[in-house]
């Protein structure tokens, strides 16, 4: 890592630390003031109350997210608060465990479908999210008012959390791989070449999930994406460079796919830990798969870490594929895991390659 990228992330840390222990100064000293003035047991009340009502606000927070990505015809796809996780698959709704701590504050997946006014379309998107949690914060605070009793001051703790949320998500900056609601439509709205990087690698997104396989990606549009996020050191630069990788391989260009592989896998570090574990799986089935390397394979498969947001078709997909070149039975029944589980694939693109990959594994094994 170059000097210049270790200053690039540790300044946005050090200001959000910054920020964050300002905040909970001023907070903590108006908590002590508002204690002393508390009738009883509204502070026990508080407490008890404390992750219940963090639970609610995230909650709500992500549920605004979801509105406006449906209001905007984007596919929702997963909805996340805490350990509670609802994923869309092919049957419906399914719920399962969140395990992810990268995760467990909340987040919501809802893809673009199409590629017009995605600017527009994503700021809405972006902005669903801080709307929601000062309409929340308003109305609990208008309930306090309304309400004189203990239930009354229930609603102010949700106001004043909510509140907390609404400000700290409308701030724009990035920190640990992710950039703030208030970053995402600060980029967007401001014009210029970061907005550029943004609906570009949206439209890129949106094309893939659209069910584009990876060899029709325009390579134009993923050069120029490449050249602007290295030029303003974006954090999102690194994932086009899994769509280079993604799109040589299913061109048949080995060479260009693992030497794009080797560029992502050197800036793993720059990806959140609860979705890295995909530059692990991604390189260890290229080797097992393409390159037939069994060593390496498996170093790259020992790093690789589950999470319920990584598809089970390309774990099942790249177990099958060392399973095979260990000569194993058990690859076959790998084989048809992954078949079964393509249609539950967010990027209808990548499943379609995977699927050709398979078939291919599949007559290796007969």
């Amino acid at each position: 890592m170059t000097m210049k990228n270790k200053k690039s992330k540790i300044i946005p840390f050090l200001l959000m630390m910054a920020l964050c222990g300002t905040i909970g100064y001023f907070i903590g000293k108006a908590g002590s003031q508002a204690g002393k003035d508390l009738p009883d047991g509204v502070a026990l009340m508080w407490a008890l109350a404390f992750i219940p009502v963090f639970f609610l606000v995230i909650g709500f927070h992500e549920a605004g997210h979801a509105v406006a990505g449906v209001w905007q015809n984007f596919d929702f796809r997963m909805y996340v608060v805490g350990p509670f996780m609802w994923d869309k698959e092919q049957e419906g709704w399914k719920f399962k465990w969140n395990k992810n701590v990268n995760t467990a504050g909340g987040m919501v997946i809802c893809m673009p479908t199409g590629t017009e006014n995605l600017k527009k379309r994503f700021s809405v998107y972006a902005a669903g999210g801080p709307v929601a949690s000062l309409v929340l914060a308003g109305l609990c605070y208008a309930f306090y008012l309304l309400v004189p009793s203990m239930i009354g001051f229930l609603f102010l703790l949700i106001a004043f959390f909510s509140l907390l949320i609404f400000g700290v998500t409308i701030i724009p900056f990035h920190m640990g791989g992710f950039t703030s609601d208030g970053g995402r439509i600060l980029n967007l709205l401001r014009g210029g070449e970061a907005a550029l990087f943004e609906v570009l690698t949206l439209k890129i997104i949106s094309q893939s999930a659209g069910g584009l396989r990876p060899s029709l990606l325009d390579w134009n549009e993923l050069n120029q994406a490449s050249k602007l996020g290295q030029k303003l050191n974006s954090p999102f630069a690194v994932y086009i460079k899994s769509f280079f990788h993604q799109s040589a391989w299913d061109k048949g260009n080995l060479e260009t796919a693992e030497e794009y592989l080797q560029a992502y896998v050197d800036e793993s570090e720059s990806i959140p830990d609860g979705i890295r574990g995909m530059v692990w799986l991604d390189a260890a089935f290229f080797y097992a798969m393409a390159k037939k390397d069994l060593g390496k394979a498996k170093e790259y498969w020992s790093q690789f870490k589950p999470s319920a947001i990584i598809p089970k078709a390309q774990v099942f997909a790249t177990e099958a594929a060392i399973l095979v070149l260990e000569d194993k039975k058990e690859a076959n029944s790998k084989i048809e895991m992954a078949l079964d589980q393509l249609s539950n694939m967010i990027d209808r693109g990548a499943a379609i390659a995977l699927k050709d990959k398979l078939l291919l594994l599949k007559n290796s094994v007969m």
